[in-house]
């Protein structure tokens, strides 16, 4: 499977991680399913090949819509090709795609939510462009086009989550919510109302998949990870805390050998890691605010 990532112009930057591009042909459904992990972040995505198949945990499988927004994730999410791969996803950074979407996100956490559901005539009009489009370039144009719009359009910016966000990042996931609370001013239960509909989990959950992402950085940066090194450096009680917060956020244990699938590979490459542990502040981006590019 060939995969790339297109960063975002300035305007987008602060909000969008990137824009990523996925194909390949296969005559068949991969032979096991492969999982995408909790990170932190929502996920638009479009098929314009064949459509992934989406796995329950009873191995039953449904065709995942041709466009639709996923929410964020509070466990593993299994995946396999169901022919022809030809998709994009658009990877907001985490605690932004508040900013773009009709809805509290809450309303989307651990589902798949079609792209017209959302955005009405306006999410159709784009789907259409985007099919009609012949090359990588044109779609992240229009990509970039709607997301700009919509930004421009928004109004209820809220800035003391936005911080909150940047702290638990800053952090990797390892600021108490106590302190979080006393640093953004808010009491414990309107911190966690706001994430809620802001973001779509509670701080403490994000803090959560934050520490785990970080944990999946060190071990895909070291020859031979250190598992109880990792641990203390990220913040849990001891080792076996770590392999209950792996078995709970990835269906797996850290040393499996399936978290190592080709999609799952791409997702959790330490470079990329990297770039979701950065608060978006600290980031140097391409000065073109016009569109979504390498």
């Amino acid at each position: 499977m060939n995969y790339s990532e297109h960063r975002p112009g300035a305007a987008l930057a602060p909000w969008i991680e990137c824009a990523w591009f996925a194909s390949g042909a296969t005559g068949r459904p991969a032979a096991a399913p492969e999982r995408v992990l909790p990170d932190g972040c929502v996920e638009w995505v479009f098929h314009f090949g064949d459509p992934f198949l989406r796995w329950s945990a009873d191995g039953r499988s449904e065709k995942q819509p041709s466009s639709f927004v996923v929410g964020e994730m509070t466990r593993p999410l299994f995946v396999s090709p169901s022919g022809r791969v030809s998709t994009m996803g658009v990877r907001f950074r985490p605690g932004a795609a508040y900013r773009f979407l009709p809805v509290p996100l809450e309303d989307l956490t651990d589902s798949a939510v079609p792209t017209a559901d959302l955005w009405r005539a306006e999410g159709r009009d784009l789907e259409n462009s985007l099919h009609e489009s012949r090359g990588e370039e044109d779609r992240l144009a229009a990509i970039a086009g709607f997301l700009l719009g919509r930004l421009s359009r928004e109004s209820s910016k809220r800035p003391r989550l936005d911080e909150a966000v940047r702290l638990l990042i800053e952090t990797r996931g390892r600021m108490t919510v106590e302190r979080l609370s006393r640093r953004i001013g808010w009491s414990r239960r309107q911190l966690e109302r706001e994430f809620l509909r802001g973001v779509g989990i509670p701080p403490k959950a994000l803090a959560r998949i934050l520490r785990f992402q970080n944990a999946l950085r060190l071990a895909g940066s070291a020859p031979s990870p250190s598992w109880a090194g990792i641990a203390a450096d990220c913040g849990y009680a001891d080792q076996a805390h770590l392999v209950r917060e792996f078995r709970e956020l990835s269906g797996a244990t850290p040393t499996e050998p399936d978290l190592a699938g080709e999609l799952t590979r791409n997702f959790v490459a330490p470079e990329r890691l990297e770039e979701l542990l950065r608060p978006a502040g600290d980031v140097a981006f391409v000065q073109d605010a016009g569109a979504i590019r390498a």
